[in-house]
């Protein structure tokens, strides 16, 4: 099953300056059912330590992936890989990792998203976001007309607040994922579940 609601890591941005597996954990209480270390800069020794001390947390349900890194979830068994167009083929990584492992790829446009075959694909920047002050925010019009093109599920990134929830469902969008507005907010578990709660607001429409 593919995780509606997932937190990008992205360094001290990403989770408040804290610790960032307490910060994690605390998401994970919330409702984060995904979780993509996006860590450039991290040593073996913390890719290790970080693995390690997630690992309570994946036992209970959580899924944890790598950035790019598919040496870091071989090596350390994380339950799959999140691809980009620099990165490995989706096909080859499948292959190394074994079929139950969560393959996911970034993408900017629907046929990149289409034709990476992965088992879910983000689009972004849905809203602007102070990570890529490059590139322009795509809207929820755009999303709408590319979910249509994907035939995998889509998550929204880019910007994305618990308030926004029901606009990027009503885009077609299958789940969300955040950085800064579940990772760095004052109490990341509460931030969770009102992201959780959007959805359910959503669903009971």
């Amino acid at each position: 099953m593919i995780p509606r609601l997932g937190y990008w890591t992205d360094g001290a941005r990403g989770r408040g300056g804290r610790d960032q597996v307490e910060v994690i954990e605390r998401l994970a209480r919330g409702g984060v059912e995904l979780v993509v270390l996006r860590e450039r800069d991290w040593s073996g020794a913390e890719w290790t330590a970080c693995a390690e001390r997630l690992a309570p947390l994946r036992r209970a349900g959580l899924r944890v992936l790598a950035s790019r890194r598919l040496d870091a979830a071989l090596a350390l068994g994380l339950d799959g890989v999140h691809l980009g167009a620099e990165s490995v083929p989706v096909a080859e990584a499948r292959a190394l990792l074994g079929p139950a492992a969560l393959v996911g790829y970034s993408a900017h446009e629907p046929d990149e998203a289409r034709r990476a075959a992965a088992d879910y694909a983000t689009l972004s920047p849905i809203f602007a976001t102070d990570s890529k002050p490059d590139r322009p925010p795509r809207g929820c019009a755009w999303l709408a007309k590319a979910v249509a093109e994907v035939p995998i599920p889509v998550l929204a990134l880019g910007g994305v607040t618990a308030g926004r929830v029901p606009e990027l469902r009503a885009a077609g969008a299958f789940g969300a994922v955040a950085i800064a507005a579940l990772g760095a907010a004052p109490d990341p578990e509460a931030a969770a579940r009102e992201f959780r709660r959007a959805f359910a607001d959503e669903r009971g429409r």
